[in-house]
Order: structure tokens, then C-alpha cells, then sequence
């Protein structure tokens, strides 16, 4: 069975490789032992190229760019949260 390759360019790197995957097909970047995994930055290239004919769950090879280093968001909190300080004793009457 054969299957269209998806135009992956401009996509983000995990929403390509959700495509991908739906359309049968397995994304790899350049370098398939990378300890990277494919899901941060934008696909900037594609080998095969979209429109090309493939058999189901053939590799495509894409590379990515602007991924960053995947550790996450760090932004300010503000406002902060509010500090509840603790009670000594408690009890539902009060």
C-alpha cells in the first residue's frame, strides 16, 4: 500500500510527526541515534519531498530548526501566589 507524503514545511516538529503518523508514515531527523527527540522547533526541510508516492510507514527524514533545548517554559509568576500562613490549631467551629 502506498501513501502521499504530507507537505510537513513550516509545521511544528511534534504537530509533523502527528500528521505523519496519521498518514502512515515515520518522521526521523538527520541523525535517527540522536538522543534528541523530534518534537521541538520547525521542520525547515523534508527528504522525500511532499507529493512523493511511499510505501505505509516509510521513513521521512526532516530537519528542524529554532528547537531550543526542549527543557521547558521559564516565565515570571506575577502576580505571586498568596502566602497562607499556617495556624497552630484548627477546628471546624472556627
Amino acid at each position: 500500500m502506498t501513501v502521499v507524503v504530507p507537505d510537513f514545511h513550516g509545521k511544528q516538529a511534534l504537530d509533523a510527526w502527528l500528521v505523519g503518523h496519521d498518514a502512515g508514515l515515520l518522521l526521523q531527523g538527520p541523525d535517527p541515534d540522536s538522543p534528541h527527540p523530534l518534537l521541538n522547533g520547525v521542520v525547515v526541510a523534508q527528504r522525500p519531498a511532499a507529493g512523493t508516492r511511499v510505501e505505509r510507514w516509510d521513513v521521512v527524514t526532516v530537519w528542524v530548526e529554532g528547537g531550543g533545548d526542549g527543557s521547558g517554559v521559564r516565565e515570571p509568576r506575577h502576580p505571586l501566589p498568596m502566602r497562607l500562613t499556617a495556624t497552630r490549631w484548627w477546628t471546624p467551629e472556627q
